[in-house]
């Protein structure tokens, strides 16, 4: 099974963790909060259950790579025919809606160059040789397909030295949460 399938599978398991706390994700969201330290906590303690499963060999958290002083949030590594694979995962919390008066949309969070956008992260999973790398992001609430769809296009068209792509769909989420998994295509150069 290729890294994009496992983590699919990953974010099918997570989601079922999500709808338990179906509750939180509306306070969340009525609230106009982004909680992405607890986003993490739940990440990990899954993690750890999916791994006694067996599907997945270990993890790790706050990775350093490169010999530099960034981190990614986790490192999975996960089993494949011949020899394990990497699989390297940057977590985000986004609020759809609006938080103190100001409309928060995907639009806003995939064009934004600064560290409330997704650009940082995705450079950051860019510049890494081994494995295949994702941005797993929480919204509240749902943004819709059609919102979700024309804030990856606008991504790949403003910033063309990235490129990422969707793997999950919001259609098939509840209107309170979409869990969004973006692939991260290509290498930085150099």
């Amino acid at each position: 099974m290729d890294s994009n399938n496992q983590l699919q599978n990953i974010v099918l398991h997570f989601r079922r963790i999500m709808e338990s706390h179906q509750k939180h994700l509306e306070h969340f969201c009525d609230h106009g909060v982004q909680l992405e330290g607890w986003l993490k906590g739940e990440f990990l303690c899954f993690l750890e259950d999916y791994k006694s499963t067996g599907r997945m060999v270990n993890f790790d958290r706050e990775v350093r790579f490169g010999g530099s002083k960034r981190k990614i949030d986790f490192c999975l590594e996960i089993p494949g025919a011949i020899l394990s694979s990497y699989v390297w995962i940057e977590l985000k919390h986004w609020l759809i809606g609006f938080q103190k008066g100001y409309k928060l949309n995907p639009i806003f969070y995939f064009t934004d160059p600064s560290s409330v956008g997704i650009k940082p992260d995705v450079d950051k999973l860019m510049s890494i040789k081994e494995g295949d790398r994702y941005l797993l992001i929480l919204c509240n609430a749902n943004p819709g397909t059609e919102e979700w769809l024309r804030g990856v296009t606008k991504f790949n068209d403003k910033f063309t030295n990235s490129r990422i792509e969707s793997l999950t769909n919001p259609a098939e989420f509840p209107r309170s949460y979409f869990l969004g998994l973006l692939r991260v295509l290509g290498y930085a150069s150099g």
